[in-house]
Order: structure tokens, then sequence, then C-alpha cells
């Protein structure tokens, strides 16, 4: 375990500071506690001076909101000033120490951060920590929906007196950072304009549209995998692509799908044991080239 930031830095895991600043946050837990976890989209640190720069990468704030040097201020910090991100507690809630956290709980049992900290870790770990239920006190949300999306109607939890709105479940829970370019894109209704478009054309034209962007969808589908199928094999996979979604997924429906497209002669069916690439090979030995612009991003999972 490493000792808490505390000088300026212009770089961290890679990622560049617009100005020297001192990591703060979620940056500094995963400093202090040497976290195993992807880098949150936006991190957080300390400027030297009372009017710094922020980008998309990095809020930069006043030395004045630098918090204090524990486990429980960075925590509290973060949740404030940057959302939940459930990748970074995760991987906290299984070093920190617990006695420092539970004290923290104990201590404040009526305080919205305490209660929002204290659900997070049972909801994640499945653990229960030694503290009483809360008391009478009013629900918090767990997620603030001012700074990720969530669900509009959350489920209360009477032992941390809070509403649960978070957009999934302990094993899988998106968060997604309520920008003002997501904001205008939900404003504007996609979705139900789609809906009134279809609705007001012949279903015959609707039919030969999705048929059309289907086969598209297949030609890109062997295009980023640098193939030139048949004719017929497109056609399967486009069948595959049709049926995907109409019986309930499992392995067993996963192989049935892929035994249309491809030949178990060929091919070895079931789930793929080793990583694959999407993105530019080299022409002389088929190596992956790794992007420049965006490190990592077309890295596929196995």
């Amino acid at each position: 375990m490493r000792e808490w930031p505390s000088q300026p830095i212009i770089h961290f895991e890679g990622r560049p500071l617009p100005e020297p600043g001192i990591p703060i946050g979620y940056a500094a837990l995963m400093e202090k506690y040497e976290l195993a976890a992807p880098l949150p989209s936006r991190l957080t640190a300390a400027a030297r001076r009372h009017h710094p720069i922020s980008t998309d990468d990095w809020l930069m704030l006043t030395p004045r909101h630098r918090p204090d040097d524990s486990l429980v201020g960075h925590l509290a910090f973060a949740l404030r000033w940057e959302g939940i991100d459930l990748s970074v507690l995760s991987a906290l809630f299984e070093r920190m120490e617990l006695a420092e956290f539970e004290a923290y709980v104990r201590e404040t049992p009526t305080g919205a951060t305490a209660r929002r900290l204290w659900f997070l870790y049972e909801w994640l770990t499945g653990a229960r920590l030694k503290v009483p239920d809360a008391g009478k006190v009013r629900l918090t949300s767990v997620v603030d929906p001012d700074m990720q999306f969530a669900l509009g109607v959350g489920t209360a939890s009477p032992r941390h007196k809070v509403l649960n709105n978070l957009p999934g479940t302990p094993s899988f829970c998106p968060m997604v950072r309520r920008t003002p370019a997501l904001v205008v894109a939900g404003a504007s209704q996609y979705d139900l304009r789609a809906r009134d478009a279809i609705g007001r054309t012949r279903k015959d034209i609707v039919s030969r549209a999705a048929a059309f962007l289907v086969l598209e969808d297949s030609k890109s589908s062997f295009a980023i995998e640098r193939e030139q199928p048949t004719g017929n094999r497109t056609a399967r996979w486009a069948q595959a692509i049709g049926q995907a979604g109409t019986r309930p997924l499992s392995i067993a429906e996963f192989e049935r799908l892929q035994r249309i497209v491809v030949d178990d002669r060929f091919v070895r069916r079931g789930l793929r044991r080793e990583g694959g690439f999407v993105g530019e090979h080299d022409r002389e030995t088929s190596d992956p080239i790794p992007p420049i612009s965006a490190p990592g991003t077309t890295i596929s999972s196995p």
C-alpha cells in the first residue's frame, strides 16, 4: 500500500493533466490502494492555482477542494464530485481497512453520503457490516440523477434508508455520466420518432429496410475480420442475426446460432478461449497494430 498523493503531477497512469495537480477522489484511492481497475472516464485533481482549467479527461479544482488524506475523505469526495464508479469501488472494498469504514458509518448513521456508501458496500460485496440499521431519516437516492443516468423509480432499502436507483444488478450495472451531449440526445426522443415513422410506413417497406440493414451489417462484420464470404455464408449470417433474441440466451442458444453460420468440421464450437483483436494488422506479419489516438479501445474481450 502506497502513501497518499501529496505532490503535484503532470500525468497519472499515462493520462496527462492539463496543468500540475494532486490527484484526489478516485485517482487518489487508486494510487493509495494500488487498485487494479479501469481508469474512470474523468479523473479529478487539486490544482495549485485558484482558477484551473478542466478538460473532458480531468476535473481540475482549486486547492481548497482537496479532501483529507483518508479513506473516508477521498471516498466522500469521490461520491460528491465524481459520482459512482462501481469498478473502483468494488476493487477498493476488497483492500480497504474495514474497521475504519465501519467506524465512519457507525458514527454518521444519518449522513446521506455515509448511507449511500454503506449501501454500495453491502450491495457489491454481499457482506453485512457490523452496524445497526439506520434510524428514522429521510430517504436519499443512491445515484445522483443530476450526475449520472439512473432509474426513474428506485427501490427502498429499509436498512440503509436509501432508494436504490442503480440501473442494474451487482453483476452488471453500467454507469453513464450525464453529459450535455447525452442530455440533448435524450431530449430528442429518437426512439419515439422512430416508432412514429415506422407506424406510418407500410409493413412490407419496413421489412425490406430491415432486411437491407441486416445484410449491410453482415457485410461490415465480415469486412472487420478481413473475410470475403460467399453469398450463401452471408445469407446464413443474416439468418442468425435475424433469429438472435427470439429465444432466451444461453450457451446452448449461442452454439445453435453459431452452427447456422459455420460448419462444426472447420471451427471449434463454443466460447472462444483466446483473445481477439479488431483493428488494423501488419500486412506482412498479420500482427495487430495498436491504435495511437485511442490506446486499448479496439481490443475485444475473449
